[in-house]
């Protein structure tokens, strides 16, 4: 099983991020559109680890431009058909998908490391809380992404106050035309950053040394070509 798995990461298989302690790694990745199946792209086929990917969509046409989704999958659960994306490379990962919402009862599906990818701040806060319950909680990843921007906030213990002062009421949010909500380019540059800090932060981890950055916030503004870390 190691000799498959050497071959699978064979192009990073020295990085410091693989995980080595011997331990299953589990990651939860809550909702599975333009933020969760691009970041999928990019995670599974990084770090080796299990998936737990958590949606209640099915795949609509307007999908089909902006997210990790093929005709075939019409109107197919979200969780089923990224599976079945994913399958179609030699991943070095499991995937468990549960087509289902996430309600203030769904301790099972957070991991001590969570990334969201929600279009709403309101599963966006229930998930978060349920995180933050969790005694051996690591880090939370949140990625908010609009057409041409994104922010993705790490939450590691200690930095939670500092997160909750970013929360908001859905109601707060403008609309803006559905056919500017999402563009496929900043679909996937969200997807790369979050794998980018994941790593910084597994890194870390295993390595036991703060060597790399996991920033608490990062911005990136496409018209301005502007990138914001704090």
């Amino acid at each position: 099983m190691e000799n498959v798995l050497d071959e699978k990461i064979s192009r990073f298989k020295d990085a410091s991020w693989i995980n080595r302690t011997g331990k299953n790694l589990q990651i939860s990745v809550l909702g599975v559109g333009g933020i969760g199946s691009n970041t999928l792209f990019n995670l599974v086929r990084s770090i080796p680890a299990t998936y737990i990917i958590v949606d209640d969509d099915t795949v609509d046409v307007h999908n089909l431009t902006t997210q990790f989704y093929t005709k075939e999958h019409l109107n197919v659960s979200k969780v089923v058909a990224l599976k079945d994306v994913l399958s179609q490379w030699n991943i070095p990962s499991q995937i468990w998908g549960f087509n289902t919402k996430i309600t203030k009862s769904s301790f099972d599906f957070i991991k001590p490391i969570t990334i969201t990818g929600f279009d709403n701040m309101e599963a966006r806060k229930v998930s978060y809380e349920l995180w933050k319950q969790q005694e051996n909680r690591e880090i939370f990843i949140d990625g908010r992404l609009r057409a041409t921007s994104y922010e993705v906030y790490s939450v590691i213990p200690g930095r939670e106050e500092e997160y909750e002062k970013t929360l908001f009421d859905d109601s707060d949010i403008p609309d803006e035309p559905c056919t500017m909500k999402q563009t496929v380019f900043f679909g996937m540059l969200i997807g790369a950053r979050i794998t980018n800090i994941l790593s910084n932060y597994l890194t870390n981890k295993f390595l036991q040394e703060d060597v790399c950055e996991v920033p608490f916030k990062f911005k990136e503004l496409g018209e301005l070509c502007y990138v914001d870390i704090q």
